[in-house]
Protein backbone atom coordinates (compact mmCIF):
# COMPACT_ATOMS: atom_id res chain seq x y z
CA UNK A 1 0.00 0.00 0.00
CA UNK A 2 1.73 2.99 -0.86
CA UNK A 3 1.20 6.33 1.21
CA UNK A 4 -0.83 7.69 -0.64
CA UNK A 5 -3.56 5.24 -0.20
CA UNK A 6 -2.83 4.61 3.06
CA UNK A 7 -3.95 8.74 3.15
CA UNK A 8 -7.20 8.57 1.49
CA UNK A 9 -8.31 5.71 3.44
CA UNK A 10 -7.54 7.88 6.67
CA UNK A 11 -8.78 10.73 4.97
CA UNK A 12 -11.98 8.48 4.08
CA UNK A 13 -12.43 7.43 7.68
CA UNK A 14 -13.46 11.43 8.63
CA UNK A 15 -16.44 10.35 6.42
CA UNK A 16 -18.36 8.82 9.47
CA UNK A 17 -17.98 11.51 11.90
CA UNK A 18 -18.90 14.39 9.60
CA UNK A 19 -22.18 12.87 8.20
CA UNK A 20 -23.04 12.56 11.73
CA UNK A 21 -22.22 15.52 12.99
CA UNK A 22 -25.82 16.83 12.88
CA UNK A 23 -27.03 14.87 16.36
CA UNK A 24 -30.75 15.41 14.96
CA UNK A 25 -30.34 13.06 11.81
CA UNK A 26 -29.24 10.62 13.94
CA UNK A 27 -27.17 8.60 11.57
CA UNK A 28 -24.77 6.37 13.12
CA UNK A 29 -20.95 7.53 12.21
CA UNK A 30 -20.65 3.33 11.02
CA UNK A 31 -22.95 4.72 8.23
CA UNK A 32 -20.62 7.12 6.69
CA UNK A 33 -17.78 4.95 6.94
CA UNK A 34 -19.47 2.07 5.12
CA UNK A 35 -20.39 4.70 2.65
CA UNK A 36 -17.19 5.87 1.72
CA UNK A 37 -16.02 2.28 1.40
CA UNK A 38 -18.95 1.67 -1.35
CA UNK A 39 -18.12 5.00 -3.72
CA UNK A 40 -13.97 4.02 -3.26
CA UNK A 41 -14.13 0.76 -3.54
CA UNK A 42 -14.66 -2.21 -5.86
CA UNK A 43 -18.72 -1.18 -6.02
CA UNK A 44 -17.72 2.94 -6.78
CA UNK A 45 -15.16 4.44 -8.67
CA UNK A 46 -12.50 1.57 -8.07
CA UNK A 47 -9.73 3.44 -6.51
CA UNK A 48 -9.31 0.93 -3.52
CA UNK A 49 -9.04 -2.68 -4.46
CA UNK A 50 -9.79 -5.66 -1.54
CA UNK A 51 -6.66 -7.59 -3.17
CA UNK A 52 -4.00 -5.55 -1.59
CA UNK A 53 -3.54 -7.26 1.18
CA UNK A 54 -2.56 -4.28 3.65
CA UNK A 55 -6.66 -3.71 3.75
CA UNK A 56 -6.95 -7.35 5.40
CA UNK A 57 -4.40 -5.95 8.25
CA UNK A 58 -6.55 -2.69 8.57
CA UNK A 59 -9.90 -4.62 8.63
CA UNK A 60 -8.59 -6.90 11.11
CA UNK A 61 -6.88 -4.02 13.24
CA UNK A 62 -10.43 -2.03 12.57
CA UNK A 63 -12.87 -4.74 13.82
CA UNK A 64 -10.96 -5.70 16.86
CA UNK A 65 -10.59 -2.27 18.24
CA UNK A 66 -14.51 -1.37 17.33
CA UNK A 67 -15.67 -4.50 19.28
CA UNK A 68 -13.34 -3.90 21.97
CA UNK A 69 -14.32 0.36 22.29
CA UNK A 70 -18.24 -0.74 21.66
CA UNK A 71 -17.95 -4.08 24.62
CA UNK A 72 -16.16 -1.80 26.99
CA UNK A 73 -19.91 0.43 26.83
CA UNK A 74 -21.75 -2.40 27.80
CA UNK A 75 -23.27 -2.34 31.28
CA UNK A 76 -22.30 -5.72 32.50
CA UNK A 77 -22.69 -4.54 35.76
CA UNK A 78 -26.36 -3.27 35.29
CA UNK A 79 -28.48 -5.90 37.11
CA UNK A 80 -31.46 -5.44 34.37
CA UNK A 81 -28.65 -7.45 31.73
CA UNK A 82 -29.25 -10.12 33.72
CA UNK A 83 -32.84 -10.42 32.93
CA UNK A 84 -32.25 -9.28 29.63
CA UNK A 85 -29.90 -12.42 28.78
CA UNK A 86 -32.72 -14.62 29.29
CA UNK A 87 -34.54 -12.92 26.78
CA UNK A 88 -31.94 -12.40 24.27
CA UNK A 89 -30.93 -16.74 24.49
CA UNK A 90 -34.46 -17.00 23.88
CA UNK A 91 -34.26 -14.68 20.69
CA UNK A 92 -30.91 -15.92 19.30
CA UNK A 93 -32.07 -20.04 19.95
CA UNK A 94 -35.41 -18.84 17.54
CA UNK A 95 -33.59 -17.39 15.18
CA UNK A 96 -31.12 -20.05 14.58
CA UNK A 97 -34.20 -22.66 14.40
CA UNK A 98 -35.32 -20.50 11.67
CA UNK A 99 -31.62 -19.98 10.13
CA UNK A 100 -31.14 -23.61 10.06
CA UNK A 101 -34.32 -23.97 8.00
CA UNK A 102 -33.48 -21.24 6.06
CA UNK A 103 -30.44 -22.55 5.26
CA UNK A 104 -30.83 -26.03 4.52
CA UNK A 105 -33.45 -24.50 2.13
CA UNK A 106 -31.14 -22.55 0.11
CA UNK A 107 -28.59 -25.75 -0.17
CA UNK A 108 -31.78 -27.92 -1.67
CA UNK A 109 -32.38 -24.90 -3.60
CA UNK A 110 -29.05 -23.73 -5.24
CA UNK A 111 -27.88 -27.75 -4.77
CA UNK A 112 -24.79 -26.50 -3.10
CA UNK A 113 -24.56 -28.79 -0.15
CA UNK A 114 -23.72 -26.02 2.08
CA UNK A 115 -27.06 -26.23 4.23
CA UNK A 116 -25.05 -25.72 7.46
CA UNK A 117 -22.72 -23.10 6.53
CA UNK A 118 -25.60 -20.92 5.08
CA UNK A 119 -27.55 -21.71 8.80
CA UNK A 120 -24.35 -19.84 10.82
CA UNK A 121 -24.12 -16.94 8.32
CA UNK A 122 -27.88 -16.40 8.69
CA UNK A 123 -28.31 -16.78 12.36
CA UNK A 124 -24.82 -15.01 13.68
CA UNK A 125 -25.66 -10.98 14.08
CA UNK A 126 -22.88 -8.51 13.61
CA UNK A 127 -21.96 -6.84 16.76
CA UNK A 128 -19.25 -4.81 14.67
CA UNK A 129 -22.36 -2.99 13.31
CA UNK A 130 -24.99 -3.42 15.59
CA UNK A 131 -22.86 -1.99 18.65
CA UNK A 132 -21.13 1.05 17.21
CA UNK A 133 -24.96 2.21 16.45
CA UNK A 134 -26.23 1.83 19.85
CA UNK A 135 -22.92 3.55 21.28
CA UNK A 136 -23.17 6.45 18.85
CA UNK A 137 -26.87 7.12 19.18
CA UNK A 138 -26.50 6.40 23.26
CA UNK A 139 -29.34 4.03 22.91
CA UNK A 140 -30.92 2.48 25.83
CA UNK A 141 -33.51 1.14 28.04
CA UNK A 142 -34.79 -2.84 28.55
CA UNK A 143 -34.70 -3.44 24.71
CA UNK A 144 -31.67 -2.79 23.61
CA UNK A 145 -30.19 -4.86 26.32
CA UNK A 146 -31.98 -7.49 25.28
CA UNK A 147 -30.85 -6.36 21.87
CA UNK A 148 -27.19 -6.92 23.34
CA UNK A 149 -27.53 -9.85 24.65
CA UNK A 150 -28.80 -11.10 21.56
CA UNK A 151 -26.14 -10.00 19.49
CA UNK A 152 -23.32 -11.04 21.95
CA UNK A 153 -25.00 -14.95 22.22
CA UNK A 154 -25.72 -15.23 18.66
CA UNK A 155 -21.93 -13.47 17.44
CA UNK A 156 -20.93 -15.97 19.67
CA UNK A 157 -22.42 -19.16 18.77
CA UNK A 158 -21.22 -18.33 15.22
CA UNK A 159 -17.62 -17.51 15.78
CA UNK A 160 -17.88 -21.36 17.96
CA UNK A 161 -20.06 -22.91 15.23
CA UNK A 162 -18.44 -21.78 11.84
CA UNK A 163 -15.01 -23.49 11.76
CA UNK A 164 -17.06 -26.60 12.52
CA UNK A 165 -19.19 -26.31 9.73
CA UNK A 166 -16.39 -25.86 7.18
CA UNK A 167 -14.51 -28.56 7.83
CA UNK A 168 -15.80 -30.96 9.66
CA UNK A 169 -13.15 -33.35 9.24
CA UNK A 170 -11.49 -31.31 11.75
CA UNK A 171 -13.95 -30.17 13.76
CA UNK A 172 -12.72 -32.00 16.80
CA UNK A 173 -9.56 -30.00 16.56
CA UNK A 174 -11.45 -26.90 16.07
CA UNK A 175 -13.90 -27.55 18.77
CA UNK A 176 -10.56 -27.90 21.43
CA UNK A 177 -8.93 -24.53 19.49
CA UNK A 178 -12.30 -22.88 20.73
CA UNK A 179 -12.26 -24.19 24.16
CA UNK A 180 -8.84 -23.00 24.83
CA UNK A 181 -9.71 -19.66 23.46
CA UNK A 182 -12.44 -19.83 26.03
CA UNK A 183 -10.49 -20.95 28.87
CA UNK A 184 -7.55 -18.16 27.99
CA UNK A 185 -10.76 -15.62 27.77
CA UNK A 186 -11.39 -17.00 31.50
CA UNK A 187 -7.48 -16.92 32.87
CA UNK A 188 -7.34 -13.11 31.11
CA UNK A 189 -10.82 -12.20 32.79
CA UNK A 190 -9.01 -13.61 36.22
CA UNK A 191 -5.93 -11.24 36.05
CA UNK A 192 -8.16 -8.21 34.76
CA UNK A 193 -10.69 -8.67 38.09
CA UNK A 194 -7.19 -9.32 40.14
CA UNK A 195 -5.34 -5.95 39.01
CA UNK A 196 -9.01 -3.74 39.54
CA UNK A 197 -9.43 -5.01 43.07
CA UNK A 198 -5.19 -4.92 43.91
CA UNK A 199 -5.36 -1.41 42.89
CA UNK A 200 -2.77 -1.71 40.35
CA UNK A 201 -4.39 -0.63 37.30
CA UNK A 202 -5.03 2.64 39.47
CA UNK A 203 -1.70 3.27 40.23
CA UNK A 204 -0.65 2.22 36.57
CA UNK A 205 -3.24 4.37 35.46
CA UNK A 206 -2.47 7.66 37.87
CA UNK A 207 1.56 6.89 36.72
CA UNK A 208 0.69 6.85 33.20
CA UNK A 209 -0.93 9.87 33.08
CA UNK A 210 1.06 11.99 35.57
CA UNK A 211 4.42 11.13 32.90
CA UNK A 212 2.48 10.85 30.17
CA UNK A 213 3.33 7.50 29.07
CA UNK A 214 -0.19 6.22 27.32
CA UNK A 215 0.31 2.79 28.80
CA UNK A 216 -3.44 1.75 28.26
CA UNK A 217 -3.37 3.23 24.36
CA UNK A 218 -0.26 1.02 24.21
CA UNK A 219 -1.51 -2.32 25.96
CA UNK A 220 -4.53 -1.73 23.65
CA UNK A 221 -2.74 -1.82 20.52
CA UNK A 222 -0.30 -4.48 21.55
CA UNK A 223 -3.26 -6.98 22.28
CA UNK A 224 -4.91 -5.68 18.74
CA UNK A 225 -1.81 -6.46 17.50
CA UNK A 226 -1.65 -9.67 18.68
CA UNK A 227 -4.92 -11.26 17.95
CA UNK A 228 -4.44 -9.87 14.62
CA UNK A 229 -1.18 -12.25 14.19
CA UNK A 230 -2.43 -15.21 16.16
Amino acid sequence: MSFSTLALVLMLGLAGPLLAWRESWHIPVIVGELLAGIIFGTTGFGVLHPSDGSFAFLADMGFALVMFVAGSHVPVRDPRVRSALGIGALRAVLVGIVAAAAGYLLAAWFDTGHGAIYAVLIASSSAALTLPIIDSQGLHGKPVLELTAQVAIADTAGIVALPLVIDLTHAGRATLGALAVAGSAVVLFALLWWLERSGIRKRVHKISEDRKFAMELRISLARQLYFVVS
